[in-house]
């Protein structure tokens, strides 16, 4: 009998759904929105390839480094659009001068984050930029399959389960690919995220064309949205989803025991943002407020393709300088005892943001928030972050 993972402990991946050699699976939304494998049992011949590539109940060999080497890192080219220091940009750049695939996550027109792939360097700026919501896989793992069997260089960028399930999907290495996994807190689903913006809509009087979880010209973490007229940031409750995601309280459930959360990493690489650079150890004598990337080296094939960047600045850096702002890299996010509830009142169309944050006092209302909401308004954030951030590398 076939037995898939539970919802407790299932990640979505869709490893399973695109494994089925009879179409067997397809991947359902469940109340929160979350997909999850459905099997129809007239087409299921039991073959059990869905189990054989489920990353949950498959424990993987790692070879990667239980001590991965750790830079700073940034791509001189990208840095200015990039809402870190543009690693994956640099990444990117590299498989695409190869004329190869580069494999990530987009906010489609319809605000939907889905995996999907680029072969053009102009379309780099599709998957650029941090997405805080689960990418819908759909087939993307077996057009990568294809991709690498034509023999194209291939770079796939997504969650560690996301890389895991690429892993087990596939049955074999390919010298062909290179894959980096992201420093993940956890994700919500787009069906919560929706509801989020249409909750902006009906409290803004218009619709929303593009949503930005991050600045792109620099290091900070104020979302803003694109109206018919202008790019409105996000401040207070209107920051609603944003504050909770910090308070991790509307990731899927299987987030909070994530076994991909630690040390060896899955992918050749793995990225995120180097905060902290400078406080923990050997100071760091560079202006930060532009964004700086932690690249972890994790196998042989990730440390050559960090050797092959073209463009870059690189520093060497220590593993637990790293560590001391990414808990997330080595451990899952805790869940947030308000998680259910949170989460079916966010999907609740009667329910406003001054509704939902009364109730769970989820937005930072902090002097210090303030202070930088303030700074933000008048244009002298990185300014200030700056110079603070010399003040404490001292």
């Amino acid at each position: 009998m076939i037995r898939l993972a539970s919802q407790e402990t299932c990640t979505g991946c869709s490893a399973c759904a695109n494994i089925c050699p009879k179409s067997a699976i397809k991947m359902q939304m469940d109340k929160e929105g979350f997909l999850f494998p459905l099997i129809d049992a007239s087409l299921c011949v039991e073959c059990g390839k869905c189990m054989n590539a489920c990353p949950i109940l498959n424990v993987m060999n790692s070879r990667n480094l239980s001590e991965p080497e750790a830079y700073a890192l940034w791509s001189l080219i990208d840095r200015r659009y990039s809402s870190s220091g543009g690693a994956f940009s640099a990444f990117a750049r590299m498989i695409l001068d190869r004329c190869g695939v580069v494999y990530g996550a987009e906010l489609d027109e319809s605000l939907t984050c889905k995996h999907t792939y680029i072969q053009d360097v102009a379309d780099l700026g599709k998957l650029r930029g941090s997405k805080y919501v689960q990418s819908e896989i759909g087939t993307s793992f077996q057009t990568c399959l294809s991709h690498l069997k034509q023999g194209k260089n291939v770079l796939f960028t997504g969650t560690p389960c996301q890389v895991a399930g690429l892993y087990l999907f596939l049955g074999k290495e390919y010298d062909n690919l290179l894959t980096v996994d992201l420093a993940c807190h956890g994700v919500p689903s787009n069906l919560i995220f929706k509801s989020y913006i249409r909750k902006l809509q009906l409290k803004y009087k218009e619709n929303i064309k593009g949503f930005f979880f991050r600045k792109l010209d620099g290091w900070g973490k104020t979302p803003s949205v694109k109206l018919s007229e202008k790019v409105k940031p996000l401040y207070g409750v209107d920051n609603l989803y944003m504050a909770a995601f910090d308070k991790a309280a509307i990731f899927r459930k299987s987030c909070y025991t994530c076994p991909f959360a630690k040390i060896p990493r899955i992918g050749d690489c793995s990225i995120a943002d180097f905060w902290g650079i400078g406080r923990y150890g050997m100071p760091f004598n560079h202006n930060t407020s532009k964004g700086v990337s932690l690249v972890l080296v994790n196998t042989e094939k990730g440390r050559k393709a960090l050797c092959s960047l073209t463009d870059i600045f690189k520093e060497r850096r220590t593993l637990k300088e790293a560590l001391y702002e990414n808990g997330n890299l080595v451990n899952p996010s805790n869940k947030n005892s308000s998680r259910d509830e949170i989460i079916s009142d966010m999907l609740n169309p009667l329910l406003s943001f001054d509704d939902i944050d009364k109730k769970y006092h989820i937005v930072d209302k902090s002097l210090k928030k303030k202070v930088k909401e303030f700074s933000i308004k008048l244009h002298v954030y990185d300014l200030v972050k700056n110079v603070y951030n010399i003040i404490r590398s001292r």
